[in-house]
């Protein structure tokens, strides 16, 4: 039987089987009939030096797919053996540039010897060119090499050429590590012209794209080859041509500015020579001293605009601060030297503690700038000042700082600001330099406040201040944020608390001032008192009650009251739980220990929460998560445990005023008949234990026969805690190889789930989610569409699929919502349309879900249509059309009083989520609605809250 070669080969060589004479085939069948016509009568050979078998090639040609090259068959109709294993276009590059290459500097009238060389890839990995006549070496690098593999070559060949220079093929680390050793690096790459390859030479520098040049255009001069563009480079002063003796950039590695002091030597020679040398900077011999470390002498590098230090004075490093190091050199070794973008005069006392003099100056204080103005004349001040009075002298001390910012720069960082307004996404500096496209890393903290400070000035009523959506690396307000707002004239808040507010309702008034939609509702900046308090109450507090129901409810706990009393009640569980704790082992010892972990990660949220004032939002996760639940559930583990304490609390040791949960004589005390019951249990336990984790191998093996990684996933996070939290250390030891095994297969599968397909699908997830305060129906259906089509040409982990459901379930009830708004309400004397309920009806079913709601609300939890149908039956309450859906909750809530919370803010839809169909009930009995969707669901938590407080007693 024969076998047909199926190998897609592009390239060949001409001449013999070991000739370096390429030839490409066209993929077209016309252009292939011309290159027939052209080389009639020339033989095709699968070349040694392509890496090929060395035997003859036919050409292919069809109409419905790529000509190409085959080889000939052999006697019995078998396509011989060939280990080739480059067949593309690009297979043959490297003779392509041998040849080009010789042919250009023969045309220069240099005198060439080419050799290809292989790396251990192919033959194609390198080609080198050697000039005896200028002693230079070229070499070109077409395959990928580690630092350590290329540093050795460099060496090789630097020592036997008096220039070398490098041309690499491809983007990579060796080649963004020669952009920074000299400034550029030279790039190769040929394009298909017909039948035959073109040579392109490029010059990558400094992050930008590759500049390519026709290789007729470059030149070779004593310095190596030059391109057009890299002559201006040169010209401009933007690179420094890489010649016999010429000096590498240096390295650098960021320092910590506060940490390092130094004095100047006056005395010591300054160098005037140096490769650390810069334009635009100078550098001085001083005698340096990091925190704690040892003094040495040292060169310090500094700007222009700084004055030259004195020996009078003692300096602390200031802004941003690296080591530079350059390459051992054979003559002058390591050199070394500190780059500093600033430094600071320190006081006389901080000075004499360094050791290094005793400066004759009482403050520190910046070293001001050439070309700084003069620092104005600071008056006492005798009153308090106004707004007016700060926002002249802020003006008079930041007009300086404000001058040195370009415009470019702050209207860049004013734009990038409004984007991710619109985008309604907060940020921070390493975000919003990469928006901005500018490097503001190299800016101190100083220049950072003045330039956010640029961007918001003036600080109108009308205009929020954009610099309140950056935010540091853990998500918190700027350290800079009060003298910000000080210097733009606004009030300055008196505490943090109050900063947070002030700068989330900025955020707030950014999003609504960019906001994508046709209706904004630009809230008011938070309005301070003379000493920096809040005049109005917090936006997510409960509304004051009427004047005439005030009397009526004055006796009921409050939230604030309500909240901090079921924390209370957990921090006393957790507190008598922990003391539980080592006394009990095996087992009981495990439940314990889990439901103190979980305690103590809810009230770790329940405090971030309250340093962030959400601590309402974050109460309404649900009775499931509220502090009360975990404290229910420690009673319960501490009563399921206690009998098995192995020994009773020493009373002489147990401290005052500790939580006990039982009497003293409720604990039974540990007899020898339950010591022997408990070591059974624990043997029971065990064997259970093994049992359970054997049957999770198995059914792992099952999940790998398929394969199906997720749920093969799921049973290692099953067999996972068995293993670590319930195992013994023997047991651990005897299992840890079936763990390790299949802890490896998991974390092998995961890189096949992080397809294109999948990262395309969940950034449109995550974009649903951050844009669906804004988004409108029309482009949610959009992306929900996209996200279809991908799920169709992927298999979604389980994750995904519900995350899927749970939009396209978001985009269905939105859409039910707009219609039923545009059909309107349908008139109790109107006759109904088919299938519709009638007057009658809504009225019969508003009261029985009604009865369900207040049962809901005195049980402090949600619920959901479905929830509803299920405990009324499908009878009772059949599928709704939306409309009706609307008019029977409208109803449930036309006698509820008007200072109360709506009883359908219970109704929810997926996990938690504000019923799509709450803003129209509450328009439709006359209640304030807020236009943002940000506002409306803060309005509804509260909502929720305070039907909690009104129904637990009713």
């Amino acid at each position: 039987m024969s076998v047909v070669d199926t190998r897609l080969v592009q390239t060949a060589v001409i001449g013999t089987r070991n000739s370096d004479q390429p030839v490409i085939l066209p993929e077209q069948p016309y252009n292939l009939d011309r290159f027939r016509r052209h080389f009639h009568g020339k033989r095709f050979w699968c070349g040694t030096l392509l890496g090929g078998c060395g035997e003859e090639l036919m050409t292919k040609r069809y109409e419905t797919k790529v000509c190409h090259f085959a080889h000939f068959p052999d006697r019995t109709g078998n396509a011989p053996e060939c280990h080739r294993v480059a067949n593309g276009t690009d297979s043959a590059d490297h003779l392509f540039i041998k040849r080009d290459l010789t042919a250009w500097l023969k045309s220069q009238g240099v005198r060439a010897q080419a050799e290809l060389r292989n790396l251990g890839q192919g033959p194609g990995d390198a080609v080198d060119f050697w000039l005896p006549t200028t002693q230079q070496r070229l070499r070109f690098q077409l395959c990928h090499q580690d630092y350590r593999t290329w540093y050795r070559a460099e060496q090789e060949l630097g020592t036997s050429s008096e220039q070398m220079d490098w041309v690499f093929g491809a983007d990579g680390p060796i080649s963004a590590n020669m952009v920074q050793r000299q400034g550029y690096a030279l790039r190769v790459k040929c394009e298909t012209d017909g039948s035959d390859r073109r040579v392109l030479i490029g010059v990558e520098h400094s992050g930008r794209p590759v500049a390519w040049s026709a290789l007729d255009e470059c030149r070779l001069t004593p310095d190596g080859l030059v391109t057009p563009v890299l002559e201006e480079l040169l010209s401009d002063g933007s690179v420094t041509q890489r010649g016999k003796g010429a000096w590498l950039r240096p390295a650098t590695f960021p320092l910590r500015p506060e940490q390092i002091v130094f004095a100047i030597d006056t005395k010591a020679p300054a160098p005037t020579h140096s490769p650390l040398a810069a334009k635009g900077r100078y550098i001085i011999t001083a005698d340096v001293k990091p925190a704690g470390s040892r003094i040495i002498r040292a060169h310090v590098s500094l700007p222009d605009n700084i004055p030259m230090p004195t020996e009078q004075y003692v300096y602390r490093l200031h802004g941003v601060a690296r080591l530079l190091l350059t390459d051992p050199d054979p003559q002058d070794g390591v050199q070394w030297a500190v780059r500093a973008d600033g430094v600071i005069q320190l006081s006389g006392i901080d000075a004499e503690r360094t050791g290094l003099w005793r400066p004759g100056v009482a403050l520190p204080k910046p070293v001001r700038k050439v070309s700084d103005a003069p620092i104005p004349v600071q008056l006492p001040v005798t009153a308090p000042p106004t707004i007016d009075s700060d926002h002249q002298r802020s003006a008079e001390s930041t007009s300086t700082a404000a001058a040195k910012l370009a415009p470019e720069t702050v209207s860049r960082v004013r734009k990038a600001l409004q984007d991710c307004a619109r985008r309604r996404t907060r940020t921070n500096w390493s975000t919003l330099a990469t928006a901005a496209q500018l490097n503001l890393a190299r800016l101190s903290p100083i220049e950072r406040r003045d330039l956010l400070v640029a961007v918001d000035r003036p600080a109108t009523p009308d205009k929020p201040v954009l610099s309140a959506l950056v935010r540091d690396s853990t998500g918190l307000e700027l350290p800079d944020m009060p003298s910000i707002i000080r210097k733009l004239g606004l009030h300055v808040p008196a505490d943090d608390v109050t900063l947070r507010q002030w700068c989330d309702r900025e955020t707030e008034r950014a999003y609504q001032s960019h906001s994508t939609s046709q209706i904004r509702l630009l809230p008011a900046r938070l309005a301070l008192r003379a000493d920096g308090k809040p005049s109005e109450p917090p936006p997510l507090a409960p509304p004051k009650p009427n004047q005439h129901t005030a009397p009526q409810r004055a006796n009921k706990p409050t939230p604030n009251g309500l909240l901090e009393e079921r924390v209370q009640q957990l921090r006393q569980a957790l507190n008598s739980a922990q003391e539980l704790l080592p006394r009990t082992s095996g087992s009981q010892h495990t439940r314990l220990s889990k439901a103190i972990q979980r305690a103590r990660s809810r009230l770790r949220s329940h405090e971030v929460a309250t340093a962030r004032g959400t601590a309402y939002l974050d109460w309404l996760g649900g009775q499931t998560d509220s502090p009360s639940h975990h404290a229910r559930v420690l009673m319960q583990a501490i009563k399921a445990v206690e009998p098995y304490a192995n020994r009773q609390p020493d009373p002489a040791t147990e401290k005052p005023g500790a939580s006990r949960l039982a009497p003293q004589s409720s604990i039974p005390k540990p007899a020898t008949s339950k010591a022997e019951a408990h070591e059974t249990e624990s043997e029971s336990s065990e064997v259970s234990d093994v049992n359970e984790f054997d049957a999770l191998v198995d059914q792992f093996r099952e999940a790998q026969q398929v394969p199906d990684v997720d749920r093969a996933v799921k049973i290692y996070l099953k067999a996972n805690p068995i293993y670590s939290l319930r195992f013994s250390p023997a047991l651990q030891h005897q299992k840890r190889a079936v763990l390790t095994e299949m802890r490896k297969w998991v974390g092998d599968q995961q890189s096949n789930r992080s397809s294109a397909l999948l990262k395309q699908f969940r950034r449109l997830i995550h974009r649903m989610g951050v844009e669906k305060d804004t988004m409108i129906t029309d482009d949610l259906a959009a992306l929900v569409a996209k996200a279809e089509s991908l799920s169709e040409r992927i298999a979604l982990p389980d994750t995904e699929k519900k995350n899927l459901d749970m939009w396209q379930r978001r985009l269905q009830a939105l859409r039910e919502v707009e219609e039923s708004v545009s059909e309107g309400e349908i008139s109790e004397d109107e006759p109904t349309a088919e299938g519709r309920l009638s007057q009658s009806q809504v009225l019969q079913l508003a009261a029985a879900v009604r009865t369900l709601l207040e049962q809901t609300a005195r049980g402090q939890s949600l619920t959901t249509w479905g929830d509803l149908r299920r405990r009324l039956g499908e009878s009772a309450l059949p599928r709704l059309h939306p409309d009706d859906q609307g008019e029977v909750l409208v109803a449930v809530d036309r006698d509820t009083p008007a200072d109360e919370p709506l009883l359908s803010s219970l109704i929810v839809v997926g996990d938690g989520e504000i019923h799509p169909l709450y803003r129209h009930v509450a328009f439709s009995l006359g209640r304030d609605v807020p236009l943002s969707d940000a506002a409306l669901r803060s309005e509804w938590t509260v909502d929720v809250l305070r039907l909690r407080t009104l129904w637990k007693h009713r």
